[in-house]
C-alpha cells in the first residue's frame, strides 16, 4: 500500500498475506508521526480555558435532533457493583440462560465454536507460543469466547470449565508481557496495533465476565497488564493523531480547536484504542485497584483512566459525530467506518451497563441517546444499501453507496454497531430501534436471512466476537418487522454533505445517492460532487472502488478534475500524481467544501455543492482553482440533469467531466451510450461546452496492486468530457438518462436565458430544469421554453421566497416566453426550486 500524508516521505507498505485474510483486511493505515507530549498526572476534568472557548467557537455549528427513532431519556445511573457489567449485565444472566438451548440456532453456533476451541486447547494449540493463536483465531477471543459461556451455559460445573479455560489464556497472556514476551507478538505496539483494533476488546470484556473465578493474585497481575497497556493508549501513534491532543486536557473545548486533529476522532484506530481503555478501565472492583502513591503513569489507579475516556476520547469523538460527521453515516467509508462506529458504540454500551452513563457527573457524551448521529445511523444505513441485491459469496447481497477505501466492493457484516446499538436500545426500552436493528442485522447482512447462521459462525474470522453479539441481539422467540415503512424516501446526512433518494423500499426501486464532505482523515477520497444511479436492480454509474491514493483521485469518481498551480511537495509521487490529475486534495485540502442547497422533493431531488476548497491546499501552496460547483438535478426515476462549474485563475488549465460506467461507452456525437450487464442503458447527452470532446475507454489496471480495483467492483470503463479548448471558465450540462432494455434516448435540448441574470439548463421529456451560471443573487429570469415543456424547475433562487411567473406566447408552435421575477405568486421549496 501506498499512502502519503503531510510533512513525511511516501511510506511503502507490503499487504502482508495474514492481514488481507484477517477481519481488518489492510490495516488501518499506519501513518506514524512523532507522539505527542507526555500525560501529567490527571485526577479530574481541567476548567476551560479562554483559548478553548475560543476553539468551541471555531468549531462547526450544532444541528436540532431528528425526531426519527428518538430515544427516550436514559434513566439515573448508578456504578455497577457486580459483574458481570461490561455488555452484560447480571440481571441479564437468567433471560440469557433461557436462551442458551439447542433450539436456539444462535447458541448452538455459539456451542459449536466453544466444544472447537475446548478441543484445541485440550491438545496444547490454545494458549500457544508464538502468535498465540489456533485455526487463525486469536487466543483472546477464545478467552472472551470461554468466558461468555461460563456466563451462559445452563449448568455451574460448565460454567466453571469454562471460567478455568478462559482464565489459563489470560494469566498466560498475562505471565508473557510480564517476561518480555520471547516471541515477541504480545510486545511493541501490540496494544495499539492491529491485532488489539480487531480483537481487543477480549481481554477487558474477558476479565469482567470471569470476575468471581479469579484470585487476588491473578487480578493483581492482569491489572498490571491492563495498566500498562491503558498507558500506552494515552501516547499513542499507530497513526495520524490516534489519541486527544494536547494531551491530559479535559472536558475542554482546546481539543476540539483544530479540524483535523479533532476528526482523527472518529478513526478507527482513535475509536478502537477508546473502546479498549474503556472496557479495560471499567473491569475491576475498587477494592482490586488500589491507588499507587507514586504512579508510573497518567493515573493512580487503573480506573482512574476512565476520566480520560470520558473527558477527551469520547468527548471528541462525540462532538466529531454530533457536528462534523452528523447524519448517521462514518467518515471513513463503508470498510473501516463499520470498525469505527462498532467501537464507538460499543464504548458507550460498556459505560451504559457498568453504569457509568451520567451526563451530570462525565458530560453528555457518555449518554448515546442525547447524540442525533445514532438516531440517525439507522436511516442512513437503509439508504445507503441497493433496492437490489447482487449475487455475493454467502448470497444475494446488497450493494452499497461506497465511500473510502475498499478492498472488496461487497458488503461485509455490520453486527458489530448493529448489536451494540440494539442491546443498549433494549436497556433503554427503545422497544422501536431494537426492533429495527434486529430486523437490519437478520436481513441486511451479507446473504440475507438464508445466511444468518453463517454470519453468526463468524467462519474466517479471527475473533469470536460475531457469535457472541448474534446470540445477545437476537432472540429466536422475537420476530422482527421490517422499519423500513415509517422511513422516510429521502435522507440527509448533513456533516459530510451526504444525500440519498430512491423511488421506494421495493427491490425494483430506482436509488439516487450524492456525496460533498470533508476529506481529512485516512481512508477518505477525492470524492466531492460525486454521485450514483441505480436502477432495474444495478448500477448504472457510480464511483469507482479502490484501495490507497490512486483510488483517492478524482478521476475514480464521478466527478470533475481541474488542473492547479504545481504543488510544493512535487518529489512525492503521489502528490505529482494528484496534482497532474487535476484531483481534488484528500488530507490537506484547503477548507470545507459545501452543500448550498437541497431540496428532497416527491418527483426530484436537487442538490448544489460547492467543491472549490477541496482543489487548493494551503499545506501544498496552490490555490489557482477559483471556483467549482454542481448543481444536479433527479426527475424520478429515470433522468439526471446535471450542470457543473469549473474556473480557474490562468488560462489554458484543463477541466474535465468524470463517469465511470460498467462497461465501455459507444460515442456518437454528444450522445454516448452505455449498455449494462442486464442490457440497460444509460445514456449521456453532452449539452455543454459546445466544442466538448467525449473519450470512453475501458479501466486499465496498471502493473501494481494500487491500481486494481476493489474485488467485485462493477464500473469498468470511462468516459471523459473536457473543452476542446481550455478556458479560464468551462461549464458542463449533461442529461443522464436510463432506460430499460430497447429504450431510446430521449430528446434533450439546451435552453439560455437571453436577459436578467444568467441561466442555463435542459428540456428533456417534458421538464425544464434551469441552472444559474454563475451562483448569486438572482435578480430577474427570462427564457424562452420549447414546445412541448409542461412542467419548469428553476434553480438557484431564494429558499421559501415567493416570485411571479409571467408566460406567454412565442410565435408559434407551443414555445413560451418565461420570466421570472420576486413577487407573490409561487414560492421556491426549501431548496430555492421554483416548480411550476
Amino acid at each position: 500500500m501506498k499512502r502519503w500524508r503531510p510533512g513525511a516521505a511516501v511510506a511503502s507498505l507490503a499487504l502482508a498475506a495474514a492481514a488481507a485474510a484477517s477481519a481488518g483486511g489492510l490495516a488501518g493505515c499506519d501513518r506514524r508521526q512523532t507522539p505527542g507530549p507526555p500525560t501529567p498526572a490527571v485526577q479530574g476534568g481541567a476548567p476551560a480555558t479562554q483559548e478553548g472557548a475560543a476553539a468551541l467557537a471555531a468549531a462547526p455549528p450544532s444541528f436540532a435532533t431528528p425526531p426519527s427513532f428518538a430515544a427516550p431519556p436514559a434513566p439515573p445511573a448508578s456504578p455497577a457493583k457486580g459483574h458481570p457489567r461490561l455488555w452484560v449485565r447480571e440481571a441479564d444472566l437468567p433471560k440469557l440462560r433461557a436462551r442458551a438451548t439447542r433450539a436456539n440456532p444462535f447458541f448452538r453456533e455459539l456451542e459449536a465454536l466453544a466444544v472447537e476451541a475446548a478441543a484445541a486447547m485440550d491438545k496444547g494449540q490454545v494458549p500457544s507460543g508464538g502468535d498465540c493463536t489456533a485455526a487463525r483465531v486469536f487466543c483472546e477471543s477464545q478467552a472472551e469466547l470461554f468466558a461468555f459461556m461460563s456466563l451462559i451455559s445452563g449448568e455451574q460445573a460448565a460454567r466453571n470449565q469454562y471460567a478455568a479455560r478462559a482464565r489459563k489464556i489470560l494469566l498466560h497472556i498475562a505471565d508473557r508481557v510480564a517476561k518480555g514476551d520471547p516471541d515477541g507478538v504480545f510486545k511493541g505496539r501490540f496494544s495499539t496495533g492491529d491485532r488489539a483494533r480487531w480483537a481487543g476488546e477480549s481481554f477487558g470484556l474477558a476479565v469482567d465476565w470471569i470476575y468471581g473465578y479469579l484470585s487476588a493474585e491473578d487480578k493483581a497481575a492482569l491489572r498490571t497488564l491492563f495498566l500498562r497497556w491503558a498507558e500506552e493508549q494515552l501516547k499513542s501513534s499507530t497513526t495520524s493523531h490516534d489519541h486527544p491532543e494536547p494531551a491530559g486536557k479535559l472536558n475542554d473545548p482546546v481539543l476540539l480547536k483544530e479540524p483535523k486533529k479533532r476528526r482523527y476522532a472518529v478513526n478507527n484506530y482513535f475509536t478502537s484504542h477508546m473502546r479498549n481503555l474503556t472496557l479495560m478501565s471499567l473491569a475491576f472492583d475498587e477494592a482490586d485497584d488500589p491507588p499507587d502513591p507514586k504512579p508510573s503513569g497518567a493515573y493512580r489507579r487503573l480506573r482512574d483512566y476512565f476520566t480520560s475516556v470520558a473527558g477527551a476520547w469520547l468527548y471528541m469523538s462525540d462532538h466529531v459525530l454530533r457536528n462534523d460527521a452528523r447524519g448517521g453515516s462514518a467518515p471513513e467509508g463503508f470498510q473501516y467506518g463499520r470498525y469505527t462506529l462498532a467501537y464507538v458504540s460499543q464504548t458507550l454500551l460498556a459505560i451504559q451497563t457498568a453504569g457509568e452513563a451520567d451526563p451530570a457527573k462525565w458530560g453528555p457524551q457518555v449518554h448515546l441517546d442525547g447524540n442525533p448521529f445514532w438516531h440517525e445511523m439507522i436511516p442512513a444505513h437503509l439508504h445507503s444499501l441497493s433496492p437490489g441485491t447482487a449475487v455475493g459469496r454467502l448470497g444475494p447481497t446488497h450493494e452499497a453507496a461506497w465511500s473510502g477505501d475498499g478492498q472488496s466492493y461487497e458488503l461485509t457484516d455490520h453486527i458489530d454497531a448493529l448489536a451494540a446499538l440494539g442491546l443498549h436500545a433494549e436497556n433503554s426500552g427503545n422497544t422501536e430501534r431494537l426492533n429495527a436493528l434486529r430486523w437490519m442485522a437478520i436481513h441486511l447482512g451479507p446473504g440475507g436471512p438464508a445466511a444468518l447462521a453463517r454470519r453468526a459462525r463468524s467462519a474466517g474470522e479471527d475473533h469470536r466476537r460475531h457469535p457472541i453479539l448474534y446470540f445477545l441481539l437476537l432472540d429466536p422467540a422475537v420476530t422482527p418487522t421490517d422499519p423500513r415503512p415509517k422511513v422516510p424516501l429521502s435522507h440527509h446526512g448533513a456533516g459530510l454533505g451526504e444525500v440519498s433518494a430512491r423511488t421506494g423500499w421495493g427491490p425494483d426501486a430506482a436509488w439516487f445517492h450524492f456525496r460533498l464532505g470533508w476529506e481529512h482523515i485516512d481512508h477518505q477520497h477525492g470524492d466531492g460532487l460525486s454521485f450514483g444511479f441505480y436502477r432495474g436492480g444495478e448500477w448504472l454509474t457510480k464511483e469507482r472502488v479502490g484501495y490507497g491514493s490512486f483510488f483517492s483521485g478524482s478521476e475514480q469518481h464521478n466527478t470533475l478534475t481541474v488542473e492547479n498551480d504545481k504543488v510544493q511537495h512535487h518529489e512525492d509521487p503521489n502528490r505529482a500524481w494528484l496534482w497532474k490529475s487535476g484531483s481534488q486534495w484528500p488530507l490537506v485540502h484547503t477548507d470545507d467544501p459545501r452543500v448550498l442547497a437541497r431540496s428532497l422533493a416527491q418527483d426530484y431531488t436537487y442538490v448544489l455543492g460547492d467543491a472549490t476548497a477541496l482543489y487548493n491546499s494551503r499545506y501544498e501552496n496552490i490555490a489557482d482553482v477559483t471556483h467549482v460547483s454542481r448543481s444536479i438535478v433527479w426527475l424520478k426515476p429515470d433522468h439526471l440533469v446535471i450542470y457543473d462549474r469549473a474556473a480557474t485563475g490562468k488560462e489554458g488549465r484543463f477541466k474535465r467531466f468524470f463517469l465511470q460506467t460498467p462497461t465501455v461507452a459507444q460515442v456518437a456525437g454528444k450522445l454516448a451510450t452505455v449498455t449494462t450487464p442486464k442490457e440497460q442503458k444509460l445514456f449521456v447527452t453532452t449539452l455543454q461546452p459546445e466544442s466538448a470532446v467525449l473519450t470512453a475507454e475501458e479501466y486499465k489496471a496498471g502493473g501494481t496492486w494500487e491500481t486494481k480495483p476493489a474485488a467485485s467492483e462493477p464500473m469498468r470503463g470511462i468516459l471523459r468530457v473536457e473543452p476542446s479548448t481550455m478556458p479560464k471558465d468551462a461549464r458542463f450540462l449533461h442529461v443522464l438518462q436510463g432506460a430499460s432494455r430497447g429504450g431510446a434516448a430521449d430528446p434533450a435540448a439546451v435552453v439560455l436565458t437571453k436577459q436578467g441574470t444568467p441561466f442555463a439548463g435542459a428540456a428533456v421529456r417534458g421538464t425544464l430544469v434551469l441552472f444559474p451560471v454563475r451562483l448569486g443573487a438572482v435578480a430577474e429570469v427570462q427564457y424562452t421554453a420549447p414546445p412541448g415543456v409542461k412542467r419548469h424547475l428553476v434553480t438557484g433562487l431564494i429558499p421559501g421566497a415567493s416570485y411571479d411567473v409571467i408566460k406567454k406566447a412565442a410565435g408559434g408552435g407551443g414555445a413560451e416566453e418565461i420570466t421570472i421575477r420576486p413577487g407573490s405568486a409561487a414560492k421556491a421549496d426549501e431548496g430555492g426550486v421554483l416548480s411550476f
